[in-house]
Order: structure tokens, then C-alpha cells, then sequence
């Protein structure tokens, strides 16, 4: 059985874990009063830009810093080292991307948007630049915590960045409305604020060392993860820039945007379950020295598919009933036809997670590039297509296939080097039945709200995850009646 601790430190992780993400879809409803459907659109890009920024920038060391964690814990000047380096490369490669950035953004901006006025890199792609710099340590800091199980400063840090957000975001956008200054401004400040505090309490713990034979195993882990970056970018948000060089009107990149946005709880909720998740599995193999599935991890990602199946059908109901209540302005409810189409790509998220965990714990990350290479040219070529053809509705099928896309050509790789004993049916075989029935439903339906066949997805989903682990809910019951029981 799945420990109770296990679902205090899920639900932990996943609220205060996914804080400075979530401060987007809170900041929606304001934004859409306060914006031009235009200008959301554009904010929604110039939010892809600081993303990939981030990327290159911190170089997947925000990955590196909590993997390599469990090889340095038991030596406390190992540690120290070890993290002194990662920051001071941080620093190093911040400086650089900043340099580079302003020397060439402003012709790499008008050779994306052919010139186009709305789009312009000074002031605010420059500053959107600094926020990702900024966020790079952020998010190593963040990442280190998760993997040293450390909940209370985690939630304080996250908490904080949060509030910070939300405070400098709605206070600039209210002192200048109809401008960008509040989305874009709004996120340099708390990044600023959430990377000194990191730095801070990093060097205040460990010093600031630099030793050159970290450097290998940095540049052999974080020389892929720089390409998986881009790859995973492309992957994950090219279809904005597809919407907008097909579709020309940035308005169409901001309902899209939004769409996503909304069905992005779901990806939050697995964000706090993976980081739940993973130290958990790390610390299996590494007690017992294994290279191979066990029915102990599988037991996680077990659970992690029935809550997902679950939570798709609900998040796809709630969004038309809620969003009304916020949002006033109609020609962002086109979204609510999209939305349960785009939840169903996230029913294969957990073997995505499974078959990613042993890249990273066995240092596998030269597969990456070739996994998310295949996956980004298949995306392009997808999108441009399909958005090409069917406009909107293109995107929506393109961001929906590439998920189960990504996560088989993941097991293709990672099996080379890892053995898997999967009980088919839970992980594979179920969330299939769930996205045909789905597909179906959604597809055919004449409630483009999503409403009536959301509530037919929920039914049959209950039923088929029901009769999938009654043995699994019963003990589970059982448990929990003895403890109230003593």
C-alpha cells in the first residue's frame, strides 16, 4: 500500500509546487479585462520566449542539481563543491545568454514576425529575457529542495514568489491598463526577488566553491539537456508561432493560449505528483541497485493514471461552468470546445513520467535529443499542417497527438538500457480506452461546451477505473476504517 505520507507530500508538492505557474491562469480573468484580446496574444508569446530563455539558460542544471543530489548527499563537503560549481556556471551562462540576447534579439525578432510592429524585442523582450535568467535559479533552488525532501522552505520560497507575482502584476496593470507593461513587468520582479533569496540561501548553506571536475559530468548530462530543451520548446509551444504565421492575428494565438492554459491543471497537479513521485523511486533503485521495473514503483504510476483519468473529465466539465463566472468577454469562450480534446493528451503523462525517471537517475540523458528531435519535427510538420488546414482546431489535434507520441518514442529509447515490468493494462491499455472513448465523445457531440460529453467521459471513466483497482480501493478503505477504528 501507498503510504499516507505519500498523499500529504503529493498534495504538498502539488499545490505549492505549482504556485508560480498557477499565477497565470489567476491572472487570466484580469488580464482579458485589462488587455486587448491582441495584446493577450502577444503577452501569450512573449511567455514562449522567457520559457526557452530559461532553457538555454540554465542549461538543464535545474534537473542536474537534484538528480546528482542523491550521488553527494552523504558528504557534506562533496555537496557543498558540488553545488558551489552549479551555481557559479549559472552565473557564467546567465551572463553570456544576456550578452547574446542583446546583441541579436532585435533582428531575431524581426525575422520571426516578418517585420511586424506589434512584436518588437526592446523594451520587453529584453526584459523578458531577464526574468528567464532570473527564473533559471529560481527553479535549480526549487528543484534541490524537492529532491532533499524539504517541504517547509519549499513551501515558503514558492508561497512568497506567488504573492510577489500576483502583488507587482496586478498593481502594474492597473497603473497602466491596456499596456504590456503588467504581464511583462509583472514577472521580471518576483523572478528578481525569487533569485537573489535563492542565491542567498544557497551560498548561506553551502559557500560558493568551484571545483573544474564537476565540469565533465555537467557537460555530459547538460550537453543533451540543452538540446532537449529546444527540442521539448519546440515541441511544447511552436504551435503559437505557427497559429500566428498562418492565422496572422495574434487574437487567435491568445484563444489558443487560453485553452491550454485552462486544460494546464492538469499538468500541475502531475508536476506535484512527479516531484512526490520521484525521490520515492530514486531511493528504490538505489537501496537495491536495480535496472528494472519493480511492482513497488509500479504501484506509484499506477495511481498516478487513475487520478489523472479521473481529474480529465472534471477539469473538462468545471471550465464552462467557471470561467463564465470571471470572464466577460465572449470570443474567449471559443475556447471551451477545445478544451476536452486537449485534456485527453495528458492520459498518457504518467508513462511519459515513467519511462523518463531512469533517463535521468542513470545519467541517460543522450537519448533525449533524439527522442524530442523526433518529436519536435513531427510537431512542425503536424501543426503547420494541420493548423494550415483546419485552423484552430488544427492546433488543438496537433498538442493532443504529440503527447502519446512523445511518450513512445521515450520507452523506445530508455528500454535500451532499463527493464520494464508494467502491468499493461493500468498504465497502457486503460488510458487508451479512456482517449477513444473521448475522442469520440467530444468529437461528435453538438455541445461544444464539453459540458454533456465531459459528464459521459466522467461516467464511463469512473466505471472503468472502478473496475481496474476495486482490489486497490477496498484495501485502501479497509485501512482507513482500522485507523478511525484505534
Amino acid at each position: 500500500m501507498i503510504s499516507r505520507q505519500f498523499f500529504k507530500s503529493s498534495l504538498i508538492y502539488s499545490l505549492i509546487g505549482a504556485l508560480p505557474y498557477t499565477t497565470g491562469v489567476i491572472l487570466i480573468p484580469f488580464f482579458t479585462a485589462r488587455l486587448t484580446p491582441e495584446q493577450f496574444g502577444i503577452n501569450a508569446i512573449y511567455f514562449t520566449l522567457m520559457y526557452f530563455v530559461q532553457l538555454v539558460s540554465s542549461a538543464g542544471l535545474d534537473t542536474y542539481i537534484g538528480v546528482n543530489y542523491f550521488q553527494q548527499k552523504d558528504d557534506k563537503r562533496k555537496l557543498s563543491e558540488f553545488i558551489g560549481t552549479v551555481l557559479i556556471v549559472l552565473i557564467t551562462l546567465g551572463t553570456a545568454v544576456f550578452f547574446i540576447m542583446l546583441a541579436g534579439g532585435n533582428l531575431l525578432f524581426r525575422v520571426i514576425f516578418r517585420g511586424d510592429t506589434a512584436l518588437q524585442f526592446f523594451p520587453f523582450g529584453m526584459i523578458t529575457v531577464f526574468s528567464a535568467i532570473f527564473n533559471g535559479f529560481f527553479k535549480t533552488y526549487s528543484n534541490l529542495l524537492v529532491n532533499q525532501q524539504r517541504p517547509e522552505r519549499f513551501f515558503w520560497l514558492n508561497i512568497s514568489n506567488f504573492i510577489i507575482t500576483l502583488a507587482a502584476s496586478l498593481a502594474i496593470l492597473y497603473s497602466y491598463p491596456y499596456t504590456l507593461s503588467g504581464p511583462i513587468i509583472g514577472r521580471l520582479v518576483p523572478a528578481v526577488v525569487s533569485c537573489l533569496a535563492s542565491i542567498l540561501m544557497l551560498t548561506g548553506e553551502y559557500g560558493l566553491k568551484f571545483s573544474r571536475k564537476h565540469l565533465n559530468g555537467m557537460l555530459a548530462f547538460c550537453g543533451p539537456m540543452i538540446i532537449y530543451g529546444a527540442m521539448i520548446w519546440v515541441v511544447n509551444y511552436i504551435d503559437r508561432y505557427v497559429i500566428k504565421y498562418f492565422m496572422i492575428d495574434p487574437t487567435y494565438v491568445g484563444i489558443f493560449d487560453f485553452a491550454v492554459k485552462l486544460s494546464m491543471g492538469i499538468a500541475l497537479i502531475h508536476t506535484g505528483l512527479v516531484n512526490t513521485i520521484q525521490p520515492k523511486v530514486f531511493n528504490i533503485w538505489k537501496d537495491k541497485g536495480l535496472k528494472e521495473s519493480t511492482s513497488d514503483v509500479n504501484r506509484y504510476y499506477n495511481a498516478f493514471t487513475a487520478i489523472t483519468l479521473l481529474v480529465l473529465p472534471l477539469v473538462t466539465i468545471a471550465i464552462p461552468l467557471l470561467v463564465p463566472l470571471v470572464i466577460r468577454n465572449h470570443i474567449y469562450y471559443q475556447a471551451f470546445a477545445f478544451i476536452g480534446i486537449l485534456c485527453l493528451g495528458y492520459a498518457t503523462s504518467p508513462a511519459f513520467y515513467l519511462f523518463l525517471a531512469p533517463v535521468f537517475y542513470f545519467k541517460k540523458t543522450k537519448v533525449l535529443p533524439k527522442v524530442f528531435l523526433y518529436s519536435a519535427v513531427i510537431q512542425l510538420v503536424m501543426s503547420s499542417l494541420l493548423v494550415w488546414k483546419f485552423g484552430l482546431m488544427g492546433a488543438v489535434f496537433s498538442n493532443f497527438l504529440i503527447k502519446p507520441i512523445q511518450a513512445f518514442f521515450l520507452f523506445y529509447e530508455s528500454r535500451k538500457f532499463f527493464t520494464y515490468h508494467l502491468n499493461l493494462w493500468k498504465l497502457i491499455y486503460l488510458p487508451a480506452l479512456v482517449i477513444i472513448s473521448g475522442l469520440l465523445l467530444y468529437s461528435f457531440s453538438p455541445d461544444k461546451t464539453g459540458l454533456i460529453p465531459g459528464c459521459i467521459q466522467l461516467l464511463i471513466t469512473f466505471v472503468l477505473v472502478y473496475l481496474s483497482y476495486r482490489r486497490e480501493l477496498t484495501q485502501l478503505v479497509l485501512t482507513i476504517l482500522k485507523r478511525t477504528a484505534v
